[in-house]
């Protein structure tokens, strides 16, 4: 299986952070890549292709004044904060999930991406401790944001005996496994929840993630710095027809 990566631009990546969302149970971590690419303006780089990916094309979601298409699958930048974000708008296909998932990153060291952040969610019910905060982390021995984490005082994610699973996290604990293999520094950030309008979901993920990555301004208040996607508006369709009732 070959991936075919479409560049946009020649950019250098070296030393950047690349945020990659696991499909999985609400979308959070979709939804808040969203939220970065939107609030940070990032600018498409490159789209990628693979029979690994479901085949979707659609208006561009955060610009309705382009004729630019959207894929499945493509690559944003912020120079400015030095984060990449692999956006992925439908979940691989299982078979060539590993395959992608490696060549995804070796492209990546290649390119000098400094670690990896994978955003994810959870199941609520399988939340075993109700009065603690929804959130949930996992960091290997190669990252940098380890000590930084300890002192914010998160809940690590519980490892049991089998290895690392995270029930409705998509492919994050795979990717998680491949940069442990291939001694990239990692981190898992996810959230329990249930499907529905998971958008609050998204705002409290980068809540999260800006505690380690600081990405926005500090003097200014966060929510206040972030742009929904124009796209955001179709999410739930159309109200009900009051005919109806």
């Amino acid at each position: 299986m070959e991936l075919k990566w479409k560049k946009l631009d020649n950019s250098n990546l070296r030393g950047y952070t690349a945020v990659v969302p696991s499909v999985a149970v609400g979308n959070v971590g979709q939804l808040a890549c969203d939220l970065l690419i939107s609030s940070l303006r990032m600018k498409k780089i490159a789209s990628i292709n693979s029979i690994a990916i479901v085949p979707i094309l659609g208006y561009d979601p955060y610009d309705h004044n382009t004729i630019d298409l959207s894929m499945c699958c493509e690559l944003y930048k912020c120079d400015e904060k030095k984060i990449i974000v692999l956006q992925l708008r439908a979940p691989l296909v299982y078979k060539y999930a590993t395959s992608f998932l490696k060549q995804i990153l070796e492209k990546f060291k290649e390119s000098g991406i400094n670690d990896i952040v994978i955003l994810t969610s959870s199941y609520a019910h399988e939340k075993k401790h109700i009065m603690t905060s929804p959130f949930r982390y996992l960091v290997n021995e190669y990252s940098s944001y380890k000590n930084e984490i300890q002192k914010l005082n998160w809940t690590e994610h519980e490892i049991i005996e089998n290895g690392i699973k995270i029930l409705g996290g998509g492919f994050a604990s795979l990717l998680y496994g491949i940069c442990i293999e291939q001694l990239v520094p990692c981190l898992i950030l996810y959230k329990y929840c249930s499907e529905g309008d998971n958008i609050p979901d998204a705002y409290e993920m980068i809540q999260y993630l800006d505690s380690v990555l600081r990405i926005f301004n500090r003097d200014k208040d966060l929510s206040s710095q972030l742009v929904q996607p124009i796209s955001w508006k179709y999410l739930y369709g159309r109200p009900p027809p009051i005919g109806i009732y």
